[in-house]
């Protein structure tokens, strides 16, 4: 098995759980923000889809991760 599902090595699994407004808040606040419910339900749909994007790619060789960014404009 090739790509960044090996495990150990990336730290995307091939299959991650649907997120939550809870969970999004929850990870939120580990990197220390403090988001309303409206703001989590609105970056809710934009969080999912680059996730979906990462599950995409499978032909990373081992030594890479997929780099992402968010930005807030």
């Amino acid at each position: 098995m090739r790509g960044w599902c090996i495990p150990g090595i990336m730290r995307y699994p091939p299959s991650m759980e649907k997120l939550t407004v809870d969970t999004l808040r929850t990870l939120a606040r580990a990197q220390g923000l403090d988001l309303t419910d409206q703001e989590l339900a609105a970056l809710l749909p934009l969080v999912e889809a680059g996730r979906s994007g990462l599950a995409a790619v499978t032909d990373i060789p081992p030594a890479f991760e997929p780099a992402s960014q968010f930005r807030i404009l």
